[in-house]
């Protein structure tokens, strides 16, 4: 693959393929017109005075008036520039020809308005199809090179955005083990086995652009699990997730910050139930995630804090137009209903 893409970069760096074309040009244009000539020199002598002008005036116009004058828009100017490019080469032709012509046929050569005529519309006809050609290729490549730009931008700021995650849910898990290492060392030391599981899915499992939706919740159950040891008996916590969810990838860690945010903002109500639902099911080609909580209103910014600016931007980057995000805010309750196409 490397070798095939170098071999076509030396094609393009030394512009093999303008040789090409050119030679295609002088055998397509002496086998048109070698009945008209006696022999092949004259043939060959005409042929080669047209490619100076037809070459010249494309060079001129694709590699100066366009960099110069086009792609920069000054377009009153290119088109200036382009006409007295044109009839500068259509009258050399002109010239060149009359010259020529007056060995063989000295009534065409004196003609020199047909011969203008013919010059421009044979330099109209042959720089103009190439320079549309070049116009063409360039916005192929400029198009190219514009999509690589943005997919590497987007790669990069998903790594950065994919970055933030594991740092956001070590400072909680840390929090988390602190809390209890004084409280119950046991359960602490239950809880570090715990982070260790999630850390090493973090680091070995997650790697890639997307994962499959059994370890996605493989991990928020780890999740779920590491908080119900912290949380004991004061969070009653359903977690239910339907059997279809198999056999498809989703990006990693695009779920666990609305699980961290569950449990950020759970209430710590004395006298009412404090409930966490997280249900997870899979509709035709389209999957759901429902985060449920509820709280004591504190305030809070509008999506969540870090973890749900974090995740809203990776739906935005992974699932352009294919996903949808709720986030519903009432007293007592806190949901967020997540959706994004799977096929």
């Amino acid at each position: 693959m490397n070798s095939s893409r170098s071999f076509w970069q030396q094609f393009y760096k030394y512009k093999i393929h303008h040789v090409l074309a050119w030679l295609m040009y002088y055998t397509f244009f002496m086998v048109l017109y070698r009945d008209f000539y006696t022999s092949f020199w004259p043939l060959f002598g005409v042929t080669s005075i047209y490619f100076f002008f037809n070459a010249s005036t494309f060079y001129i116009i694709a590699y100066v008036l366009f960099p110069r004058y086009l792609h920069k828009q000054h377009y009153v100017r290119f088109a200036l520039s382009l006409i007295l490019v044109i009839m500068f080469f259509s009258g050399g032709l002109a010239t060149c020809m009359h010259f020529l012509f007056q060995r063989y046929d000295s009534k065409v050569a004196n003609d020199y308005s047909f011969l203008f005529l013919s010059a421009f519309f044979a330099i109209i006809a042959i720089a103009g199809v190439l320079c549309a050609i070049k116009l063409f290729s360039d916005k192929l490549r400029s198009d190219r090179l514009a999509r690589r730009k943005e997919s590497e931008r987007i790669e990069s700021e998903l790594q950065y955005l994919k970055a933030q995650v594991n740092p956001h849910f070590l400072f909680n898990a840390i929090n988390s083990v602190y809390f209890l290492i004084k409280k119950d060392p046991d359960v602490a030391a239950n809880t570090l086995i715990k982070l260790s599981d999630l850390l090493r899915f973090q680091l070995y499992d997650c790697s890639e652009e997307k994962i499959a939706i059994e370890k996605e919740i493989e991990y928020l159950s780890n999740f779920v699990a590491l908080e119900k040891i912290r949380k004991g008996d004061k969070v009653k916590i359903d977690f239910i997730t339907s059997p279809e969810l198999q056999g498809f990838s989703i990006a990693p860690f695009m779920l666990i910050p609305f699980m961290e945010n569950a449990f950020k903002y759970i209430s710590g109500f004395s006298s009412m139930e404090n409930k966490i639902i997280v249900k997870m099911w899979r509709e035709d080609n389209r999957f759901h995630a429902h985060f449920f909580n509820t709280t004591d209103n504190l305030v809070r910014s509008p999506v969540g804090g870090i973890g749900h600016k974090n995740v809203k931007r990776r739906l935005e980057l992974i699932y352009p137009g294919k996903h949808q995000l709720e986030i519903i805010e009432r007293p007592g309750t806190y949901k967020v209903m997540v959706s994004m196409d799977i096929a």
